[in-house]
């Protein structure tokens, strides 16, 4: 899919700058796992955001679904969203729905976006660009943000998801578990 970058470095471009949304390969999983590493080594608050291990975003770019933003060859933001089924790390698990409903609840997993490409809506854009490809039987969408991190938190509220609990996640983390019903 492509779309229009209209901000770059935080400033508005005199002219929109094409990018590309698409599935990232598993080739390109070192560039999601560079690309997380680097935006959370700059965050004022790297709790806000729990890392994953080249190995783990590895499986989920060959078997759930990541959608990469690229501009000019370098990937700019991804998001990962996971389709847990009956695994006790779907987020349905932790907010107490059937287990008989797990199957058609994804996880939202990840969603980075480098701070040069901040400001142009990518994270919308990238849940948008992956609905298209969820298998048929999902029906909602968990996610997990930290409170502190209100860029995030304004991003999914924004995206149709709703606060359904607070609680501790990731080994002591606070985290708001958010809903979205497709």
């Amino acid at each position: 899919m492509e779309v229009f970058l209209h901000k770059i470095g935080g400033k508005e471009v005199p002219k929109p700058v094409r990018a590309e949304l698409r599935r990232c390969t598993a080739a390109e999983a070192p560039a999601v796992y560079a690309l997380q590493n680097e935006v959370r080594a700059a965050m004022p608050d790297p709790s806000q955001f729990v890392p994953d291990t080249l190995e783990n975003i590895t499986a989920y770019v060959q078997k759930d679904l990541c959608i990469g933003m690229w501009q000019g060859g370098r990937l700019g933001a991804y998001a990962i969203v996971r389709f847990c089924g009956e695994s006790e790390r779907n987020y349905a698990a932790f907010l107490g729905i059937q287990s008989a409903e797990w199957p058609h609840w994804a996880n939202a997993d990840s969603a980075i976006v480098h701070p040069d490409y901040r400001g142009n809506g990518l994270q919308r854009l990238m849940l948008q660009a992956a609905l298209p490809l969820f298998p048929g039987n999902i029906t909602h969408i968990g996610a997990t943000v930290s409170p502190e991190n209100q860029y995030s938190l304004r991003n999914a509220l924004a995206s149709g998801f709703a606060i359904a609990a607070r609680r501790e996640m990731y080994g002591g983390y606070d985290r708001y578990l958010l809903v979205k019903e497709l």
